[in-house]
């Protein structure tokens, strides 16, 4: 008898497999990412209709191999959004973190900012849940934005293909200073100008860290906020 593993998470991405079955990448705070095939799924439509972005998910495998047999879901807690603004910012983080996790690549401290991201939807900008979750995800991908070599608050930072975050004293490169960078890291309450920097420096950021990788959800939702 196959021996069935329980673990709680989030559905981060889902792709068809053959006339009736999906893929499924599911992000779970002790398994990391799992990979699961849901057989025949789409001709159930009671099984099909749990299968929901942004929702806590219980779920039930099985397998020895990479990818796990889906057996059971049950929604846990619902996190359905009215505004597209935050259902497209609930798919950009979904985005980030397919392009960043591998199989079983545990990420407790990211999970937890994904938690808290859905969360806020609605009752912090927008901006600043984006930047925080970034900040998790480039610091598990290897990439901290650490202010602790710059003595200077009032130095301005850019990002080198090579180093990573580097002073600059040529206008062009310039995107925030170290105070604006400290500022956020330290949770304080941040000016337009500021947060337009912050912006900045942690859209060159995730740029390095994916390798320059097309992230579609984020030109659809910036084409959202410019409306």
């Amino acid at each position: 008898m196959a021996k069935y593993t329980e673990v709680s998470g989030y559905i981060i991405h889902m792709r068809s497999y053959k006339d009736s079955s999906l893929i499924i990448e599911f992000f779970s705070q002790d398994f990391g990412m799992v990979h699961l095939i849901a057989k025949g799924i789409k001709k159930n439509k009671h099984l099909k209709s749990q299968l929901q972005y942004f929702n806590l998910l219980k779920v039930q495998f099985f397998g020895k191999s990479s990818l796990k047999t889906l057996v059971s879901i049950n929604i846990v807690e619902n996190n359905q959004f009215e505004r597209l603004i935050d259902k497209m910012a609930g798919m950009y983080l979904n985005e980030l973190i397919h392009l960043s996790l591998h199989e079983r690549d545990v990420a407790k401290p990211l999970f937890h900012s994904y938690c808290s991201s859905l969360q806020n939807f609605g009752d912090l900008p927008l901006s600043i849940i984006l930047r925080r979750f970034e900040f998790q995800l480039l610091k598990h991908n290897g990439f901290e934005l650490s202010v602790s070599q710059f003595s200077h608050p009032n130095t301005w930072l850019s990002i080198d293909e090579t180093v990573g975050l580097v002073s600059t004293n040529k206008k062009a490169l310039k995107l925030c200073s170290v105070a604006d960078l400290t500022a956020f890291i330290n949770g304080k309450k941040l000016s337009s100008i500021e947060l337009k920097a912050i912006n900045k420096l942690f859209n060159a950021a995730v740029n390095l860290s994916l390798s320059h990788k097309k992230i579609y959800s984020r030109d659809m939702l910036k084409s959202l906020l410019s409306q």
